[in-house]
């Protein structure tokens, strides 16, 4: 992936953030958990370096759409059956740690997921720390 420009939401920042060193509110990074993360806190996450991908930034959701789910598997090099048809099934192939995802990441770009059926627990967990199905 190409780098992307971010700016902070403070002006003249200069320091570190989700391993990305910024010099007066500005900083360049290729890493796609890092994007993700600055774009969900209000950074401006500057480019068009991404139009040769057809996927969004960041760890797969189970909102993106059957194209950018096949996508994202193409590029990574995970392998769907070929009797993998639905959003669903081919959700199910890529999904983080075969945990339902939640879509939330550290700055350091660890994986948080929720192990429970219960819709109503908002618990999150690192998913290094769930057992091996």
């Amino acid at each position: 992936m190409a780098k992307k420009t971010i700016k902070t939401p403070v002006e003249g920042f200069n320091g570190i953030v989700a391993g990305v060193a910024f010099t007066d509110g500005v900083g360049h990074t290729d890493d796609e958990s890092a994007i993700a993360y600055f774009a969900r806190q209000g950074y401006e996450v500057g480019g068009h370096e991404d139009a040769d991908r057809d996927y969004p930034a960041g760890d797969p959701s189970d909102k993106w759409t059957k194209a950018e789910l096949l996508a994202y598997a193409k590029d990574r090099g995970i392998q769907i059956e070929a009797d993998v048809k639905t959003k669903d099934q081919i959700w199910a192939a890529i999904k983080p740690g075969g945990t339902p995802y939640k879509g939330v990441t550290t700055p350091e770009g660890q994986a948080l997921v929720n192990d429970s059926t219960d819709p109503k627990d908002t618990t999150v967990k690192d998913q290094a720390d769930l057992p091996v199905k």
